[in-house]
């Protein structure tokens, strides 16, 4: 090893040199006897007593030499390490040492070490050597870091004339993992030219290609590795489809599954019938799935798949035959939880309330589903449970008759034209043009709003700005230029909604200070181009289907309160988040009940800078997993959803993992108004992010934009500044640590659609123009009573050019109690960009995995 030979060599070099020097003032002197062999000297005590840097890195890089040439190769790191830290040798010395520390690292097969020794000196160091930075990059891998072993290993392999074979090995399983599929079908082909005697090149080349749909490249890298005898036997099939899966394509992996089962090249056994059941869930094709579930419980009764039978069923709403895989799946485990809660949900479905009333009963026996089912029972036990079950199977028959043109016509929205929102624009568009996401960007006629300058970029970041990862406040030495109060209302009326004027009239404790108006979002670059880009391609194809956008904004100016509420939806927050949050319900004395702490980990696929999906080959918008705990660290309750761009092909996936339970399992999409976990019933799903439901239960009107006083630019909230137990007061939130600006926004009207139901019969958003964010909602009840308003506090993440409403104060009118959410103040700061992340975190199985107890 070059290695081991040069630090031996050094050894001997350092060994050698005294004794040079000796025989030149040497005397030749005849001994009575021969002297005893002494003890090598104890390098660590030699250590001690260097009187030098010097002195030292010499002994260290001897100790170096000789702990390598025994292969202590951690040991030899650590002595050489040591030794470039005295920075004492001469500059050749001192790069031969670095040179040949990578080696050591590499040797030692730590990739904790390789990146504790390697990440200073390669990281942003031009002069890195393309081996330094290859092994920086593959202990990245074998640490899961693929995002920032990526661009090491891409250019570690463009800058060698021959890059070896492991570092390849190494960039195609970040390439793998980052779905970077195409370049990974290139290095793939890189690698079968190095070494096309390795099988698993092979198979990773058909799969590759499959999934970049070059099938004829896949069916010629098929046909050659058979040749080789790489896919000749029935378990190298399996492998191959097996790798197909893994790498994102199972849907192609199921095919060929199939294919080869009907040829008779794979054999029926009870483990072949189940992994072509797992691939074709995985690809999400229920029919193929229910019809290979179906074939192994013909075979064998398994309580899991029954289970996953019952889901698809669910998914199709075939409620009777989910009912009865989950009566199977009790026949065989009586007393399952999990089978409880399903079959409940299935009966309730069905509008029977009563064997829905059953179920939910005998799950709260059980105490990892005492909570969920407990609530359930409180709900069926209501006057409404039954009406609503019954009126939940009519719309079901009624949407299988309607033809889609219908719904579309009905769900788009009734735009008003140009003459009709005259008198509501009129005042708002300025003369100097639009920004780039369609904002106005010249001032209002009264200046009070300024002009959009370009909000807070990167270049204007002061270093007082950013804290680590805490936002520091930029406008911290603003004042408030009037407070609102039940007194002056009257002043300010044109400007204020009417769920703030309620809160006004209805607490005289209530106030609004005003603040300046600060213009403060941005977006990136990309993102603005992107979106002036969609002006000519992007298109809805359905309420809830979007066709032809690609990274931006889809629609800069919307033509129906749908396209805007599209806007809103996909807008940019970074290309994946993880926040901790603390949520919790006020009641009107101030007694603070339900809290709870909420840790979600999203990967943005769609407005996603750095690999950002094109919808119309992926139909996805975003992973999103989410726990719930009383605590900061434990997990009691969690949900899965893969989110979905087009939902007449494909609708969001929804998984849930309940407390002390040890599997996932499916459940229907739900949204509408089922109630949020942890809000006392204030909250529902699709009031999630303000809005996060489905568009087809009303019809949605673009009134046009008006100015109004919002929550603005309150980083106090954000950042600590605001202790919670003064936040957190009785009937709303502490005023004095409120911040309310003028801002234009745009107006959407959303009324309950004839046939349809919700809770909410009318619905008003109020869109940002700066970010496309919805600051404000007033919810109203069937007879036209406000219920429920919707306030979220919009803060502009400068650090990564996005904006996003934190906190969320919920206010139940009728009783008084408001929900507050999304409080991050005293947590970790979110982290945006998360390094590492990937689509195959957010796979059931790994999830599973992960957290099932």
């Amino acid at each position: 090893m070059r290695l081991r030979l040069s630090l031996i060599a050094a050894v001997s070099c350092l060994a050698s040199a005294p004794l040079l020097a000796q025989q030149y003032r040497s005397e030749v002197r005849v001994l009575d006897e021969v002297p005893r062999d002494q003890a090598p000297a104890d390098p660590e005590k030699l250590l001690q007593q260097a009187g030098s840097a010097y002195e030292r890195a010499l002994l260290l890089r001897e100790m170096a030499g000789r702990a390598a040439s025994n292969e202590q190769f951690d040991k030899a790191a650590d002595y050489l390490g040591r030794a470039i830290e005295q920075n004492a040798l001469s500059p050749q010395a001192q790069q031969a040492m670095q040179s040949d520390l990578s080696q050591l690292l590499v040797a030692s097969g730590d990739p904790d070490a390789i990146i504790r020794g390697l990440e200073d000196r390669v990281r942003g160091n031009r002069d890195a050597s393309p081996a330094q930075r290859a092994a920086l990059g593959a202990a990245y891998v074998a640490k899961k870091r693929f995002r920032q072993a990526l661009p090491l290993l891409e250019q570690a392999v463009r800058e060698s004339p021959e890059p070896e074979e492991n570092w390849l090995r190494a960039l195609l399983a970040a390439q793998i993992e980052l779905d970077r599929t195409r370049d990974a079908a290139r290095t793939v082909d890189r690698l079968l030219v190095r070494n096309p005697r390795e099988g698993d090149y092979w198979h990773q080349a058909v799969a590759l290609h499959r999934k970049n749909g070059n099938h004829r490249d896949a069916q010629a890298a098929l046909e050659v590795a058979a040749r080789l005898g790489y896919v000749s036997s029935p378990e190298q099939r399996r492998q191959l489809v097996g790798l197909m899966a893994q790498i994102g394509a199972p849907y192609y992996a199921a095919t060929q599954l199939e294919e080869w089962l009907e040829t008779g090249a794979v054999n029926r056994s009870m483990q072949v019938l189940r992994e072509r059941a797992s691939y074709w869930l995985a690809a999400r094709e229920a029919d193929a799935a229910i019809r290979a579930i179906g074939d192994v419980l013909a075979r064998s009764t398994d309580v899991g798949l029954l289970m996953q039978l019952g889901q698809l069923h669910m998914d199709q709403e075939s409620y009777s035959q989910a009912a009865q895989a989950f009566e199977r799946a009790l026949q065989v485990r009586p007393g399952n939880g999990e089978a409880l809660m399903a079959l409940a949900v299935s009966r309730y479905q069905q509008a029977d309330v009563d064997g829905a009333l059953k179920a939910f009963q005998q799950a709260a026996q059980i105490e990892a589903h005492a909570a969920l089912a407990g609530q359930w029972v409180d709900y069926l036990e209501s006057g409404r449970a039954r009406e609503q079950a019954m009126q939940a199977r009519a719309r079901r028959a009624e949407r299988r008759g309607d033809a889609q043109t219908e719904l579309e016509r009905a769900v788009l929205g009734e735009s008003m034209t140009l003459e009709e929102r005259g008198e509501s624009v009129a005042g708002t568009r300025g003369s100097g043009g639009l920004t780039p996401v369609g904002a106005e960007a010249g001032p209002s006629a009264d200046g009070v709003i300024p002009p959009w300058t370009g909000g807070i970029t990167p270049e204007q970041w002061p270093e007082s700005y950013a804290e680590g990862d805490q936002l520091v406040d930029p406008f911290s030495t603003d004042t408030a230029t009037a407070t609102i109060t039940a007194d002056n209302m009257a002043q300010y009326a044109r400007y204020l909604s009417d769920g703030h004027k309620a809160l006004l009239q209805r607490y005289d404790s209530y106030r609004m200070p005003l603040y300046p108006t600060r213009r403060s979002v941005s977006y990136p670059e990309r993102i603005y181009k992107a979106t002036r880009e969609n002006v000519d391609r992007a298109r809805l194809i359905g309420s809830d289907s979007l066709s032809g956008a690609f990274l931006g904004f889809p629609f800069r100016e919307p033509d129906s309160g749908v396209e805007a509420m599209w806007n809103h939806r996909v807008r940019y927050r970074g290309d994946s988040v993880m926040a901790r949050s603390e949520q919790a319900v006020v009641q009107p004395n101030g007694d603070v009940e339900r809290r709870l702490f909420q840790t979600e980990r999203v990967y943005f696929r769609y407005a996603n800078l750095e690999d950002p999906v094109d919808i119309d080959q992926q139909n996805i918008l975003l992973y999103y997993l989410s726990w719930f705990a009383r605590d900061p660290t434990g997990v009691d309750f969690l949900a899965l959803g893969h989110e979905t761009a087009n939902a007449a092909d494909q609708g969001r996936a929804l998984w849930v993992l309940p407390e002390r339970a040890n599997r996932l399992f499916r459940i229907p999409p739900v949204g509408y108004d089922q109630p949020f976990p942890g809000s006392g019933g204030i909250y529902f799903v699709d009031m999630i992010d303000m809005y996060n439901g489905a568009f087809d239960r009303y019809n949605w009107r673009l009134i046009g934009k008006r100015q109004l006083i919002v929550p603005y630019n309150n980083f106090g909230l954000i950042n600590g500044s605001v202790e919670q137990a003064r936040l957190l007061q009785g009937k709303h939130p502490d005023p004095s640590a409120m911040r309310y600006e003028r801002h234009r926004v745009w107006v959407i009207e959303a009324t309950e659609r004839p046939g349809k139901s919700h809770s909410f019969g009318k619905r008003i958003f109020y869109l940002d123009e700066d970010s496309w964010n919805v600051v404000l909602v007033e919810n109203y009840d069937e007879e036209g009573n406000l219920w429920r308003f919707q306030e979220g506090h919009l803060v502009p993440l400068y650090n990564v050019q996005g904006a996003n409403a934190m906190p969320v104060v919920t206010y139940n009118f009728p009783d008084g109690r408001y929900f507050i959410n999304r409080m991050v103040g005293h947590t970790d700061p979110p982290q945006y960009n998360v390094p590492g992340i990937s689509a195959g975190d957010y796979l059931p199985s790994r999830v599973k995995a992960r957290y099932a107890r």
